[in-house]
């Protein structure tokens, strides 16, 4: 085991009691080709530690600069898939409607006919019902008295005329119940949860990278 050197301790400088320096330390003015090296050592590995340290310094940087230019092209490539998606959602909805629309015009007694099918376990029973449509010409007569006959129904059918409702739309009243459909109201329905889905989904995607970032 290697025993440590003890050096005397040196005060170096030594003042007076006015002030005054009484003894200044000794500059060592020569070395010995041994302590050069060493100086020269110590020199070297102080130089490039400094530039190690320089160096990851740098590239922190240069890292934190790649993630800061990464999340804003993110970000705006995110706002871009949301518009996107905002305009082919739009569309979608837009052409639903011309479709649903040109289908009303050609069958009109369509969406009434459906749901008196569907309303057999409330309207067999029922001993009259109230249809409000807007226009109850004659092939729509027939398709409602066709689909509550198929329902079990036997009671007295009378058909009224609104012309407040838009083409498609109807009411069907019986003593215990209420049926309506109105084409318009849905697809406003449908364009306010399409929006409210959009703007989830975007405040969604805004808010996870800024907590990915965080944690």
């Amino acid at each position: 085991m290697t025993q440590p050197v003890h050096k005397k301790f040196d005060f170096g400088t030594v003042f007076g009691d006015a002030g005054q320096v009484t003894r200044a330390p000794v500059q060592k003015r020569s070395y010995t080709p041994e302590e050069v090296e060493t100086l020269r050592t110590n020199a070297y590995h102080e130089g490039e530690q400094s530039a190690l340290a320089r160096a990851q310094l740098a590239q922190a940087q240069a890292l934190q600069a790649l993630a800061d230019a990464a999340h804003h092209g993110l970000s705006h490539l995110q706002d871009a898939i949301s518009r996107h998606k905002a305009a082919c959602a739009q569309l979608a909805l837009i052409c639903a409607q011309k479709i649903s629309a040109e289908a009303l015009n050609h069958f009109p007694e369509a969406p009434l006919k459906a749901t008196l099918e569907a309303l057999t376990h409330e309207i067999d029973t029922a001993p009259r019902l109230v249809v409000s449509v807007p226009n109850p010409d004659a092939s729509l007569q027939g398709a409602a008295r066709e689909a509550v006959t198929l329902a079990g129904f036997t009671g007295a059918i009378t058909f009224r005329t609104s012309t407040t409702m838009p083409v498609g739309a109807f009411e069907v009243m019986w003593p215990d119940g209420r049926a309506e459909f109105d084409p318009e109201r849905v697809l406003n329905t449908l364009d306010t949860a399409l929006r409210e889905a959009l703007a989830a989904d975007h405040h969604h995607h805004q808010a996870t990278p800024a907590m990915k970032r965080e944690a």
